[in-house]
């Protein structure tokens, strides 16, 4: 029995999964955040490269991508790890292969050859299979993922994680083996912090607000002293450093890392020296940087940092090697970082525990709270990681501090979407009874039965209770034949006649003069016959065991509502036969039979209707390849709140116009996402502006920009690979490599 690796002691956990894989199960691991579920993944990396077997590692987000490929690389070599993430695609054919979720998915479902020779799959983070936007990936990936191919899932801590592997073992035919950890190696403690009463936890922070509200004079003045982020870092930076300060807004990551730096310095003249030679080595003389770059530097320089989503990847790349190096001690940052990627720290700090999720601000969820805290406690640095939430005191009566419960954590529930490239590629791989399989084979299905069966248990435990209760009741129950039901119903009529009387002939008339008026003359008609007297103990018998049977009946019928409510696989089905019949009517399919149309928009994985029929309308012929740039960065473009883009008139789009309303005619207004506005920026750099010109054109950060011209590198690739038409292919290399450059550079291989 395996009991050290890398010359580490093996938590007991680690060894059942260790030894699990060794016996060729597929495995999930379920342990909080910081436990250590990544040995067990090098672990399996290792052992497969030594065999000699292929091995996919996915991961949710490109960021953890991409470390994965820079450790696995310094590990085992460049010749041996190979990356696919969409916009990045390095040696496609190494033994180990990292790419993003999404990527794998496209593989599994067009029955990618390449999978043949791959023996295990990891799922960094599977629990992303909750993800409303991108779960369905994830539950697709698992569904169709070949049975030769055993599955490695890491999660962090989940509260139905025996659902989800009675899940995969069903749909795979296959043991999975089950290893949960709930016991943190390093203890994590929760507290909430105010300005006035320092480190506190939940019950003695209510206590405290009740007693202040009590003393206080009711004035308009604001009770409690407002707590700011620099009062928080204050207070824990003697004992509590290095901490990753969660903040849910990109701008207030850097105006925050300023306003602390103006204040606080953690490095000696020597660390901030080596600093700005690793600026100077990273963006090159000084006087060429960015305003954002300067910026950065400005923070660095004094051991704070900031990261999130709109820096330029260089710049997320020399923060995330000066946090690894100890150089940052107060690291401002958005959710994101706290995905997978390995940078722990003694403290995590909250600004707020309400988020904005890209649609309404909301409490942060229990699983999301404590994915985060899970990044405070070092192994073998700490002794115990701490969480500190600030509270403001002054919103309570709105909005009161949230008390998360590690016990009370979310499920995994399914998100399952059934897009037209799926349904193409299900009719292209699949017999219609094995499509039937696949739709029963859905975690949504799953959880259904799940869910149906509960229910259905809990109807017939209410049902015994009911009869059972009914048994002292006569046959008039629940009806006006009841003197139970009757009386109290008669006295609402006395009422409504009262109310009704009172009335004057004008208010007679109006709407709800009438409307009492017919209500009186229903419940007249219904009352009419008064109900025969009871004996006085079948009376008693009813008044005590009327009111629980009514209750009964009430919940009987609410569960009959939730189980009829309950979406099943049939659901999926109707839904893959709507989109079929609308794929039939645009000419990608003919009884089943994929047509050239179809088969092309198969292999498309983003807008593949539109990308189909601007290919087919011969819109890249009518574009130079500046124009269809910036056509293409349309397509895949989810526009942000307030975001701004200078008109121009670049690029004709109208004959895109016709396209949109063909497709939204047949499919729905929801088929098809194109954003014209964004197309200056891509013209302007795919035309060879600099990437400072380029900014002034948008109110977009600067990562975001590079992210719609990566995004569109991406699209262009799908596109390529589609296409037979040779002399396309080769304008579609073109323009890729007129859009990766300078900054927006992916060093791809072409």
């Amino acid at each position: 029995m395996i009991s050290e690796y890398q010359g580490l002691k093996l938590d007991q956990f680690q060894i059942e999964a260790i030894e699990a894989i060794n016996d060729q199960y597929s495995v999930i691991v379920s342990a909080p955040t910081g436990t250590g579920k990544t040995l067990v993944a090098d672990y399996l990396v290792a052992k497969s490269i030594r065999e000699k077997k292929r091995i996919i590692y996915t991961a949710p987000i490109k960021a953890l991508s991409n470390q994965k490929f820079k450790d696995f690389t310094k590990q085992f070599g460049e010749g041996t790890v190979g990356i696919m993430t969409g916009d990045v695609v390095m040696n496609p054919a190494a033994p180990l292969l990292i790419m993003t979720t999404e990527i794998f998915r496209n593989q599994v479902i067009t029955n990618d050859e390449e999978l043949h020779r791959v023996s295990y799959v990891i799922f960094d983070e599977i629990h992303w299979l909750n993800d409303e936007d991108r779960g369905t990936v994830w539950e697709e990936s698992i569904i169709l993922a070949p049975p030769h191919i055993k599955i490695l899932g890491l999660s962090a801590t989940i509260a139905n994680a025996a659902e989800l592997k009675d899940w995969i073992e069903n749909i795979r035919q296959e043991t999975v083996v089950l290893v949960e950890e709930h016991r943190r190696i390093v203890p994590l403690e929760y507290y909430y912090f105010t300005q006035e009463t320092g480190f506190i936890d939940y019950e003695n922070l209510i206590k405290f607000y009740d007693q202040k509200l009590k003393s206080s004079n009711k004035s308009n003045a604001p009770l409690f002293t407002l707590t700011t982020h620099t009062d928080l870092v204050k207070s824990i930076e003697k004992q509590f450093l290095p901490t990753l300060y969660f903040v849910f807004s990109r701008k207030q990551c850097a105006e925050k890392a300023h306003e602390l730096a103006s204040l606080k310095n953690y490095l000696t003249p020597e660390q901030s020296a080596k600093i700005k030679e690793l600026f100077l080595s990273q963006f090159g003389f000084e006087d060429t940087w960015s305003p954002s770059t300067r910026g950065l530097f400005r923070v660095c320089r004094k051991g704070i940092g900031y990261h999130h989503a709109g820096l330029l990847p260089l710049q997320k790349s020399v923060v995330e090697d000066l946090f690894l190096s100890r150089m940052i001690s107060v690291l401002y940052c958005t959710e994101t970082f706290s995905v997978g990627i390995n940078y722990p720290v003694k403290a995590v700090c909250f600004d707020s525990l309400n988020k904005y999720d890209g649609r309404n601000f909301r409490p942060l969820a229990n699983h999301e709270f404590f994915q985060m805290s899970g990044r405070a406690g070092r192994r073998g640095i700490d002794d115990k990681g701490y969480s500190f939430a600030i509270a403001d005191l002054n919103y309570f009566h709105k909005e009161p501090p949230i008390q998360f419960d590690i016990k009370q954590l979310e499920p995994l529930t399914s998100q399952f979407r059934l897009s037209y490239n799926t349904v193409l590629n299900l009719l292209a791989t699949l017999s219609p009874e094995q499509i039937e399989i696949y739709f029963q084979k859905s975690f949504a299905a799953h959880s259904y039965l799940v869910t149906a069966q509960k229910i259905e248990e809990e109807i017939i435990l209410l049902h015994t209770e009911s009869l059972q209760a009914k048994k002292h009741l006569c046959e008039h129950v629940g009806s006006y034949k009841c003197p139970i039901y009757y009386y109290p119903k008669l006295k609402e009529l006395e009422r409504l006649r009262k109310a009704y009387d009172k009335l004057d002939p004008r208010g007679r008339n109006k709407i709800f003069g009438r409307q009492m008026h017919r209500k009186i003359r229903k419940w007249e008609k219904t009352l009419r016959a008064s109900p025969k007297k009871c004996a006085k103990k079948q009376n008693e018998l009813c008044k005590t065991h009327a009111e629980v049977w009514y209750k009964l009946e009430g919940k009987l019928s609410g569960l009959k509502n939730q189980l009829a409510s309950l979406p099943d696989y049939h659901t999926f089905h109707q839904e893959f036969m709507r989109k079929k019949s609308q794929l039939e009517q645009i000419g990608y399919l003919e009884k089943d039979q994929i047509l050239t149309r179809g088969e092309l928009a198969r292999h498309i994985y983003v807008q593949e209707l539109l990308v189909t029929e601007l290919i087919y309308a011969g819109i890249p012929e009518q574009m130079d390849d500046d124009q269809l740039n910036a056509l293409i960065s349309c397509i895949d473009y989810e526009s942000k709140r307030n975001d701004f883009f200078q008109k121009t008139e670049c690029v004709d789009f109208s004959p895109m116009k016709d396209i949109l309303s063909y497709i939204q005619s047949i499919c729905g207004p929801e088929s098809v996402r194109f954003d014209p506005r964004v197309a200056v920026i891509t013209y302007f750099w795919s035309n060879g502006s600099p990437f400072s010109d380029v900014r002034q054109l948008c109110t977009l950060d600067e990562g975001d920009i590079i992210a719609v011209f990566r995004r569109t590198i991406d699209l262009l690739r799908q596109m390529r690979e589609a296409v037979n038409d040779p002399n396309l292919r080769e304008r579609l290399t073109a323009c890729m490599k007129k859009i990766d450059r300078d900054e927006a550079s992916i060093l791809e291989l072409y």
